[in-house]
């Protein structure tokens, strides 16, 4: 089975190839390139093509604007077509900064090391740009303007934020904060000792800042309103993704490894987005409930560091099956395995590509 999913996850890759960049889904105009697919998109077309994958992650922030912010949204010459546009400049977590880590681990340091030169200082630009812009105050959290930054615009937490909406989103500091971790060990390799500095501190502002929203009676970790301080509705998978950003975090709070395994056993497949049998619970819905590859990725990662294989080797299993029995669609129901959302998703081809040169 691996050796065919693997070759038909390449394929809807290169069938998503514009050539300097990588298309979400079968469906989507030919000039959109989304930031959070595409720093996906990168680990994925780094199992077969190193110059492609780094060429994703340059196409991608070549559309970086002058203070240092990253679109949500690229639209390539000059065609929008469909694509949206106007409104507040969005930006998405940086998974492009892990991306990068990834590419360069994968390629070693005399291969690497020219393209990152040019990376590094646009990646550090845009981590400024989150601290700067989203978190003038410093609290060592980041703020998004729009669910549709968070990379989960479905999910229920949103019905309970207030107006003018702007939320210290969980899942989202949790990828900035592990992606935090791999800048600074990106300039280290480029030898940038100032960035390094300038980094741990954010590093450390924001690991207080993430331990603050521990919810010891849920077993996870909550969302606040970044203008009141208050914490934000029930967490979804959100919760659980500080496990990404710090894996010694299971070992703090046992709640939470235990947390992500109650979920898994009261799902068919790994690892529904909200907690089945809450009222928000939806297994047909983005985000409400179906499972999402590269969330079920991150949480992969942050398990297996913490030590928890048995957690890890459910996750990659059940991603697998459940590409190989539906498709590389963009969501699953975690019930029946359905596919849901789009087709020929470049983010679901990518994760399957990755969990397939993992081992449990």
């Amino acid at each position: 089975m691996t050796a065919e999913l693997t070759e038909a996850a390449i394929a809807v890759l290169r069938a998503n190839d514009r050539g300097s960049h990588t298309v979400p889904t079968a469906a989507s105009p030919a000039a959109a390139q989304r930031n959070w697919d595409s720093g996906l998109a990168a680990i994925g077309l780094a199992q077969f093509d190193e110059d492609r994958a780094w060429t994703e992650i340059e196409t991608l922030l070549s559309g970086q604007k002058p203070d240092g912010m990253v679109p949500h949204i690229l639209v390539h010459r000059g065609d929008a077509g469909d694509v949206p546009d106007g409104g507040p400049a969005l930006t998405h977590p940086p998974v492009a900064t892990t991306a990068t880590r990834h590419l360069f681990e994968r390629f070693g340091v005399r291969r690497s090391r020219p393209r990152l030169r040019g990376l590094a200082p646009k990646l550090l630009a845009w981590h400024r740009w989150f601290a700067a812009a989203r978190d003038p105050e410093g609290t060592g959290l980041a703020a998004i303007i729009d669910p549709e930054e968070s990379a989960m615009a479905g999910s229920p937490a949103w019905g309970a934020a207030p107006a003018p909406f702007r939320v210290a989103d969980i899942g989202f500091n949790a990828m900035l904060q592990r992606a935090n971790r791999d800048l600074r060990f990106l300039l280290d390799m480029v030898d940038d000792r100032a960035g390094m500095a300038e980094v741990d501190r954010i590093i450390s502002t924001t690991r207080a800042a993430l331990e603050a929203c521990w919810v010891r009676a849920d077993g996870a970790y909550h969302s606040r309103d970044a203008g009141s301080g208050r914490p934000i509705g029930r967490p979804g998978i959100g919760g659980l993704l500080p496990l990404y950003a710090d894996p010694a975090l299971a070992t703090r709070h046992p709640a939470l490894p235990a947390r992500l395994e109650h979920w898994l056993g009261r799902a068919a497949v790994a690892v529904p987005s909200v907690e089945p049998g809450q009222p928000e619970f939806d297994p047909g819905r983005p985000w409400r409930g179906a499972v999402s590859l590269p969330v079920n990725w991150m949480l992969y990662d942050g398990i297996k560091r913490a030590g928890r294989h048995d957690l890890a080797a459910r996750i990659r299993r059940d991603s697998m099956a459940v590409a190989a029995r539906s498709g590389f669609r963009e969501y699953f129901d975690p019930i029946t395995g359905e596919g849901l959302g789009g087709t020929d998703a470049s983010s679901t081809a990518a994760m399957v590509l990755l969990f397939a040169g993992l081992e449990d």
